[in-house]
């Protein structure tokens, strides 16, 4: 079983996260992670498939085109590796993921305040990172741990 700090393989990232091996390899060419990786890009790899889908209402985005994340989605992948680290992180904790800007939300008053000062009138989609961050022991443990390679028992003469 993987401890804390080991690193992982991407398979073994996008197993974690549960998505598909494909989404961990967009994520690759895109940046979004690098090699060696650690728990935190479990995280970053999960909102990356969402927040990479997302198109904001009056924009036009083909679908056959190549999509580079643009500012706000790049903000929204490090907040939430950078979450994954926080002590201060519950199951509670949200990403609140606006056009402009990316809210990292702890606690109810910062919920209260954030709709109060951002919200109002404005799309917005919440990320529940608490939830995923506080899941990571569990996807952790069930990751098969790996094999040796190029370790062969000798047979018996």
């Amino acid at each position: 079983m993987p401890l804390p700090g080991d690193k992982l393989s991407t398979s073994a990232v996008a197993a974690a996260a549960g998505l598909s091996e494909s989404w961990a390899w967009k994520a690759r060419d895109q940046g979004v992670l690098s090699e060696p990786h650690f728990e935190e890009d479990i995280v970053a790899l999960r909102v990356y498939a969402f927040v990479s889908q997302i198109v904001w209402p009056g924009t036009r985005r083909p679908r056959s085109a190549r999509q580079d994340l643009e500012l706000w989605q790049q903000s929204a992948v490090e907040t939430a590796r950078h979450a994954a680290s926080v002590a201060d992180v519950t199951p509670e904790t949200a990403l609140w993921v606006l056009e402009d800007s990316v809210h990292l939300v702890t606690s109810p008053d910062e919920r209260a305040a954030f709709d109060l000062r951002y919200l109002g009138r404005r799309c917005a989609f919440r990320i529940p990172v608490g939830l995923w961050i506080s899941e990571l022991p569990e996807a952790m443990a069930a990751l098969p741990s790996r094999r040796r390679r190029g370790v062969r028992q000798e047979s018996a003469r």
